[in-house]
């Protein structure tokens, strides 16, 4: 998590913040984190197959599937989840520095 709060940190530097914006600094980094961590796990779940999304999605409807046993699932599932959280941030950061349009980014996964 350390990793990603140092990201997260470097991408509002990057886009002309500071801690001395104070609270608002604080509210970007929670909020921007957030976007990010949801982001991942959205594409975490987009690169499952068709038999793991299934399996995940029942799974998901037992009451005493907990947070840890999803993020064990979702270890074992075969997504390589290091390339993928790596595919993201980059994504993040180039909307968010304003570096591509989500087409470019969209044309780019396409082409790869």
């Amino acid at each position: 998590m350390q990793d990603l709060d140092k990201f997260i940190e470097d991408l509002l530097r990057e886009k002309g913040f500071s801690e001395e914006d104070g609270e608002g600094w604080e509210e970007l980094k929670k909020d921007l984190t957030q976007r990010l961590l949801d982001a991942i796990d959205k594409a975490a779940i987009n690169n499952l197959s068709r038999e793991k999304a299934e399996e995940l999605s029942s799974r998901l409807d037992d009451e005493n599937f907990s947070d840890k046993d999803a993020v064990e699932f979702m270890k074992n599932s075969g997504v390589d989840l290091q390339k993928v959280a790596a595919e993201t941030m980059y994504r993040f950061k180039a909307l968010f520095l304003g570096e591509k349009t989500a087409e470019q980014l969209v044309d780019e996964m396409k082409a790869a």
